[in-house]
C-alpha cells in the first residue's frame, strides 16, 4: 500500500470519527459503494454509493450512539497494494438509555493508486475478509 493510500485511510478515520464525511470528499472516487450488508445492526443492510450514501452511511452508524461516542480502528488486519484489512468499532452510550453500548465489525477498503477510496465492505468475520481479498482465512 503506497504512502498516499495509508494517509487516506488514517484522514478517512478522523474524519468517520468527527462525523464529517465532507471533508475528505477528496479521498473519494466517485463512484465509490459501500457494501454494508453484514451491518443489520445498525439498519444499514445494504450498498451505499457515492458521497450521498457516505453521509447517509456514517449518520445510520452513529444514529443508535449518543454525541460522546468514537470510532477507532483497532487492528490492521492485513494490508496490500490496493486494500486494507481493519478491524474497527464505535463505542459509547445509548443515545436514549445511556447504556453503554459497542459495534464492532472487520472491514476490508480497496483503493486506486493514488489513494482514491473505491469501496469498502463490512465482513461477519476475520475469516471472509481476508478471503475477500484472496489471503484465505
Amino acid at each position: 500500500m503506497s504512502q498516499a493510500q495509508i494517509d487516506g485511510h488514517t484522514r478517512f478515520a478522523a474524519a468517520y470519527d468527527a462525523r464529517d464525511p465532507d471533508s475528505v470528499a477528496d479521498l473519494l472516487s466517485p463512484d465509490l459503494h459501500i457494501d454494508a450488508t453484514t451491518m443489520a445492526m445498525t439498519g444499514h443492510n445494504r450498498t451505499f454509493t457515492g458521497m450521498a450514501g457516505l453521509r447517509e452511511w456514517v449518520a445510520d452508524t452513529f444514529a443508535p450512539f449518543d454525541e460522546a461516542s468514537r470510532y477507532e480502528i483497532v487492528d490492521i488486519v492485513a494490508v496490500g497494494k490496493d486494500f486494507a484489512v481493519k478491524s474497527e468499532r464505535v463505542v459509547g452510550h445509548g443515545a436514549r438509555s445511556g447504556a453503554p453500548l459497542e459495534l464492532a465489525w472487520i472491514s476490508v477498503s480497496w483503493a486506486t493508486q493514488d489513494g482514491k477510496l473505491v469501496h469498502a465492505a463490512g465482513y461477519a468475520s476475520r475469516r471472509e475478509a481476508l478471503e475477500a481479498v484472496g489471503l484465505g482465512g
